[in-house]
């Protein structure tokens, strides 16, 4: 199983490069065409498009942020006890 979901994971890594590129709009310069082509593609990959492009839309917009990220929220200096 082990080799299997190795290599599963690696034929698939293209597909959701490209289906990952239609969700920011950089797959072509037609959002409809990036539209239909990431419906496709994330369709084939099990992940639903539209809700994944705007939770992912919104991980971009509070990337690094200290308050409101949602994948990383380091602590604070008042935190850890320096200020």
């Amino acid at each position: 199983w082990n080799i299997y979901a190795f290599w599963q994971g690696t034929i698939l890594t293209g597909p959701w490069v490209l289906a990952h590129e239609c969700g920011h709009g950089a797959f072509s310069p037609s959002q409809s065409f990036n539209d239909f082509m990431g419906y496709i593609m994330h369709t084939a990959l099990l992940v639903p498009y539209f809700s994944w492009q705007y939770t992912h839309a919104k991980h971009h917009r509070r990337t690094n942020n200290l308050i409101d990220g949602e994948s990383h929220v380091p602590t604070t200096g008042k935190e850890n006890g320096l200020s």
